[in-house]
């Protein structure tokens, strides 16, 4: 069968988040167009309403009254949609900085049913003001707050919410495009939903500007950034071969040039940890 041309395909709207002043090669901006063309698509019967504030996803009016108030503002819109007999689905893209500062408002509004998507796309830093840490920040990661980096748990937002009235939960990453679409429309249909996908952050953390998927698929595929959802009152993780080490990870970005060996078993301790923390939730809730 001949291949088609771009001019012979039914032209497609591109989506783009003209107002964010990304870096090249930015992971977060790419993550963020393929959410809103997987959500569009999905919802297009709907009407979404689709908005965003962080470091390359863009600016919007909600936000100018201050850091991690999106999800207060959506209350206030869902509620004055409601009164207006207006239905349609709301998706809010942001920072882990974003919903580490609102992450009380983000909470309660699940809890008290609130049904809209959120999504946050995690380059694991206040990037767009000096790459200062986040609770999301992984351990030893240098950042401008922590030269030396520390080792520490970082807040799992996911599963903190699994437990906060979500429907669904899931992380992801770009490095893997189908598991995020099908994450992407899973949410959709079982609301109120959380999805924090993997960004990696080309200044925050080091790397080429044109290899944000290969740093992305390292995460993966070592164990730092391990893909899960739970739905349905299932939890399940996603079956990806550990094809790379945890010193292979490290060694794709500077701000883990610091690490001594004791540093890497401390870190592979982590993934073992968790490795442990979610086969138990995968044990217990199976369905």
């Amino acid at each position: 069968m001949p291949i088609k041309m771009v001019m012979e395909t039914e032209p497609k709207r591109v989506f783009m988040n003209v107002t964010a002043n990304q870096c090249p090669g930015c992971p977060e901006n790419l993550a963020t167009r393929l959410v809103m063309h997987i959500a569009f698509d999905h919802l297009a019967k709907q009407d979404p309403i689709i908005f965003g504030q962080g470091c390359g996803i863009g600016r919007d009016f909600l936000q100018r009254s201050g850091l991690g108030t999106h999800d207060s503002g959506i209350v206030g819109l869902l509620t004055a949609m409601q009164v207006r007999d207006i239905d349609r689905p709301i998706v809010v893209i942001d920072g882990d900085g974003q919903v580490d500062i609102g992450l009380e408002d983000l909470a309660t509004a699940f809890q008290q049913g609130y049904k809209y998507l959120h999504v946050v796309c995690d380059n694991q830093a206040h990037a767009a003001s000096g790459s200062h840490a986040t609770g999301s920040t992984q351990p030893l990661a240098r950042t401008s707050v922590r030269p030396a980096g520390k080792l520490r748990h970082p807040k799992h937002f996911p599963l903190m919410l699994m437990h906060s009235g979500a429907e669904y939960v899931a992380t992801a990453s770009t490095s893997h495009p189908q598991d995020l679409e099908r994450k992407i429309k899973a949410a959709c249909d079982r609301l109120p939903a959380f999805i924090q996908i993997l960004t990696p952050c080309n200044p925050s953390w080091g790397y080429d500007d044109h290899k944000g998927v290969e740093v992305s698929r390292l995460a993966v595929e070592s164990g730092m950034w391990p893909l899960y959802e739970w739905k349905d009152g299932v939890f399940a993780r996603q079956n990806i071969p550990r094809k790379a080490t945890v010193k292979e990870y490290a060694a794709s970005q500077r701000r883990y040039a610091h690490l001594t060996e004791d540093d890497l078993k401390l870190m592979e301790g982590y993934v073992g940890d968790l490795d442990s923390t979610l086969g138990k939730l995968q044990k217990g809730f199976s369905g």
